[in-house]
Order: C-alpha cells, then sequence, then structure tokens
C-alpha cells in the first residue's frame, strides 16, 4: 500500500572523541527522541562515530536495530567505515521497521583521504519500505547530479544524504540539496555532524510545496540552527512530490541527452 505521509527525520550528532560508546549512546537516544515524536525513517550523518580506528571497533547496527523493532521505525544509520566481505567501505546501513538489516549502500564517490582507506561502491539501491521507496545518497555523491536522477527513475520517493559537511561549505552543500530536490521532484533528507569549529551542523530537510495558483514547485527547507546536537522532523505529502515528479518527468527528451 502506498503512503500518502512520511515524517522523516534528520539527527544531528557530536562525536565525543575517543569515546565510542558515548557517541554510540547519543545517536541511539537523539533517534529514539525522534522515534517518540513519530518519525517514519530516521536518517544520521556520515562520520559520526570517533574514526581513531578504522574501521571502528564497536559495531552501532544492533543498537538501532532494537530501536526500529522497539518503535516500528526505519533507520538509516548514518554512514561510518565498515568492513564487508574483507573490504572496508563508507557504507550506509538501512534497518526496517521490523529491526531487519535491509542493506548497505556504499559511497560511490569518495572523498579525499577515504580513497586511500575504502573502496568506493559502484551501484544506487533503491529499497523498498513501508510503502514507500528510499535511496541513500553518502555526503559527496550528492554533488553529481546522476545519482540522484538515477534514483528517481528508478521509483524512488525519497532519498538519504548522511554528510558530514565543514563550516566552508555548508551553504554550497544546502545548495546541492535543494537544486536535486528541485530537479528531480523528490524530497532529501540531509543530517550533518556537529563537532566545532569545523563542522557546525546545519542539518537539513528539503521537500516541495506548491503555488496553488500558479503551480510553480518551491522548497521547503528545514534546518537546525542552534549549535548542538538535535533533531529535526519534516511531515513529506508523498502524494505531491510524485505528481509534480511524475508532471516533470513527462516533458524529458532522453533521445536529446546523447
Amino acid at each position: 500500500m502506498t503512503r500518502n505521509k512520511l515524517i522523516a527525520a534528520a539527527v544531528q550528532v557530536r562525536p565525543v572523541s575517543r569515546a565510542i560508546d558515548k557517541t554510540i549512546d547519543q545517536g541511539v537516544k537523539l533517534a529514539g527522541r525522534a522515534a517518540e515524536r513519530g518519525a517514519d525513517i530516521i536518517c544520521l550523518p556520515e562520520h559520526w562515530l570517533p574514526e581513531e580506528i578504522i574501521p571502528t571497533p564497536v559495531d552501532p547496527i544492533p543498537y538501532f536495530q532494537s530501536l526500529a523493532k522497539d518503535y516500528g521505525v526505519t533507520i538509516v544509520a548514518g554512514a561510518f567505515f565498515e568492513r564487508v566481505k574483507g573490504q572496508v567501505w563508507l557504507s550506509s546501513p538501512i534497518i526496517n521497521s521490523k529491526g531487519r538489516l535491509l542493506g548497505r549502500q556504499f559511497k560511490v564517490h569518495l572523498f579525499w583521504r577515504e580513497k586511500k582507506l575504502a573502496k568506493p561502491g559502484d551501484t544506487y539501491q533503491v529499497f523498498k519500505l513501508d510503502g514507500y521507496k528510499a535511496g541513500i545518497l553518502v555526503c559527496y555523491d550528492v554533488d553529481f547530479p546522476e545519482p540522484s536522477r538515477i534514483y528517481a527513475l528508478n521509483g524512488a520517493d525519497i532519498i538519504l544524504c548522511p554528510s558530514r559537511i565543514i563550516k566552508g561549505g555548508n551553504r554550497p552543500w544546502q545548495q546541492y540539496l535543494t537544486v536535486r530536490a528541485l530537479e528531480n521532484r523528490i524530497p532529501i533528507i540531509a543530517p550533518n555532524v556537529y563537532a566545532p569549529p569545523l563542522f557546525i551542523g546545519g542539518t537539513t530537510i528539503v521537500s516541495l510545496r506548491q503555488d496553488p495558483v500558479r503551480k510553480i514547485a518551491h522548497p521547503r527547507i528545514r534546518t537546525i540552527t542552534q549549535q548542538s546536537e538535535g533533531i529535526i522532523l519534516e511531515s513529506i505529502d508523498l502524494p505531491l512530490h510524485n505528481r509534480l515528479r511524475k508532471l516533470r518527468f513527462a516533458d524529458r527528451r532522453p533521445e536529446t541527452y546523447q
């Protein structure tokens, strides 16, 4: 059954240096607050775990599996270095509302030192959830237009974008998020870490509204403005986005895009 409304939450975590247990505890508590407020899907940032050891010696996934099962909520557990099948990836695990690990999206466009530490992914998976479909872009992946378009063409209703953006990059990052949402008529949930002075948060959710008279789609942007860890939630009208996307994509001319 297709959903009409989806309550999405983005979690802004403050990593505790050299204290992975405390950081995981904070992430789980913040996600729990979002679940208590009625979130259907929750997303954490990229690189929200302390990274003194790569990959992390403590697996956060079971903690979120328990939370997802207890509240019946889907959780994208951010993105972090993870060893899978003998190889280190920058991995974004997704856990469904029954607490089952559905799979992982591996970051495709590795950034800076990540290229030396992990293997890049090469696919964009669409995950079937409770009456809707989701895709995951990990941070730098959103800078490129193709991944978002692939998700939109392959039936995703929403994109989750766990990120770690430095202070000077916040404004361009939010512009990327807004453009991807507009050009694909798709909501984007993008949490960022809070680790001052270099990382100042600015966690953002971009969805769309439509001018009732002129029928123009406008971005609806929600951002965490306080200098701290925290959460934001947004109620997303999935049928509206699907209708806007169908109308826009009907005017595409792929035969000219060679």
